[in-house]
């Protein structure tokens, strides 16, 4: 979390980054407060929600260019939410996140089409780089 909040002091951006808005799956509070916090920093737009099925009823509302999500949670799994949009919503790209993975489960991300799978503790630097890759043809 210390480099999260580290991250957010680095480089604050002004103003909202239009029609970029981020949906971000985590049962964990203080994971989803604190990658909340730094992406609210970096100027997006964000809409959470504490398990896949939560996430999964959000997308029609909030329209995310991009989902972050975690592997483990209860209700639908992070890799279940993944399998479900890119059968149903595929212009979404969803970024993986996990404490707990394995080469099989990096090996399922890639399958049902993850844009990325980062391992946490989050790498804030990495994680930018990444986002700003997903949502490079979001902008025209």
């Amino acid at each position: 979390m210390e480099a999260l909040r580290g991250a957010m002091h680095e480089s604050v951006l002004g103003g909202k980054r239009r029609g970029q808005r981020i949906l971000l799956a985590d049962d964990d509070p203080d994971s989803l407060d604190g990658l909340r916090s730094l992406l609210e920093a970096w100027g997006y737009e964000v809409k959470t929600a504490r398990d896949g099925r939560a996430a999964l009823d959000q997308v029609p509302v909030v329209h995310p260019s991009v989902v972050i999500t975690d592997v483990v949670m209860p209700r639908m799994s992070g890799l279940e939410l993944l399998e479900v949009l890119h059968h149903e919503r595929p212009g979404i790209r969803v970024i993986v996140l996990t404490a707990h993975g394995t080469r099989e489960t990096r090996r399922r991300a890639a399958a049902q089409g993850a844009f990325a799978y980062l391992p946490k503790p989050i790498d804030a630097t990495r994680l930018r780089l990444v986002l700003g890759s997903a949502l490079e043809g979001e902008e025209s």
